[in-house]
């Protein structure tokens, strides 16, 4: 009787530390798949002609550093995607890069009026000054781009 007793107590804790065992795993998976979605996104397939497209997502590694610190970057580090894209959980760490946010006059950072044309917004890649002359964050990276891959990066922000 207490062996019998005995058996069916190890059965039902069995059963708990089973159920518990299947609860972390789909609490581990779950974060998996919000920690590496953004990540997903970054890895969607460009059209192998369209650098701009490559260059966003990550897929056309660029060389980068930050300013006053010339150690460059990682190239996971250096995607466009990853601040300038939010999440249906979180917003984007930096601001938009779409035709309206980029055409559109506005002050940033402080400063005076400005907007965005192709000129400026690879001064602001490369050198980290925004088109009224205004520093940015010093979390922006400055690549080392070729005026090429500027422009089709330039292209595919105001048409993506």
């Amino acid at each position: 009787m207490a062996r019998r007793r005995f058996l069916e107590a190890r059965a039902a804790a069995m059963r708990v530390a089973f159920v518990a065992f299947v609860a972390v795993v789909a609490v581990v998976a779950f974060v998996a798949v919000v920690a590496i979605a953004p990540l997903a996104r970054a890895q969607t397939a460009c059209d192998p002609a369209d650098m701009g497209c490559a260059i966003f997502n990550g897929q056309h590694p660029m060389t980068a550093h930050l300013r006053d610190d010339e150690r460059p970057l990682p190239s996971f580090a250096t995607r466009c995607v990853n601040c300038h894209v939010g999440t249906s959980t979180k917003p984007a760490f930096a601001p938009p890069l779409t035709h309206d946010a980029l055409l559109g006059v506005a002050s940033r950072r402080g400063g005076p009026l400005s907007h965005y044309d192709a000129t400026s917004f690879c001064r602001a890649v490369k050198d980290g000054i925004d088109p009224a002359g205004v520093l940015l964050r010093k979390s922006m990276p400055h690549y080392r781009i070729a005026d090429t891959e500027c422009q089709a990066l330039w292209q595919y922000v105001m048409h993506r």
